[in-house]
């Protein structure tokens, strides 16, 4: 049989960084659906690693207290109102400060780095 070997889990430092959203896909995790945000480091010298963050995506309704809520606040500067519809396109086309942590994965034990908070945008694109 042959494989085909996937990309290694990007490691860098723990920090704040810019980055990019190229991408935005909901998927099913094992345990619920989720937002997987692809990111890309802007600039420095890990400029181009790609790094990937989380939200949640199992709601009926976000309030501010999902990661997804808070997130979107912190791109468009809009606090969302009930029924409200949040747009994932708002991330893209912006160069966006982000907290990247070291995670271990539970299920293999690889260390990857992962972006846990979006924490303002830097500038448009």
């Amino acid at each position: 049989m042959k494989f085909k070997v996937g990309k290694r889990n990007n490691c860098i430092p723990d920090g704040e960084y810019d980055a990019i959203v190229n991408e935005i896909r909901r998927i099913q995790t094992y345990r619920r659906p989720a937002l997987e945000f692809h990111f890309e480091i802007a600039d420095g010298e890990h400029r181009g690693t790609e790094l990937k963050g989380f939200c949640n995506a199992d709601y009926e309704s976000f309030t501010n207290r999902t990661k997804l809520y808070q997130w979107y606040e912190k791109v468009t500067g809009d606090s969302l109102e009930a029924d409200s519809m949040l747009d994932t396109d708002q991330f893209k086309e912006k160069v966006l400060q982000v907290r990247v942590e070291s995670k271990t994965s539970k299920k293999t034990g690889n260390k990857f780095s992962n972006v846990v908070e979006i924490l303002g945008v830097k500038c448009e694109l």
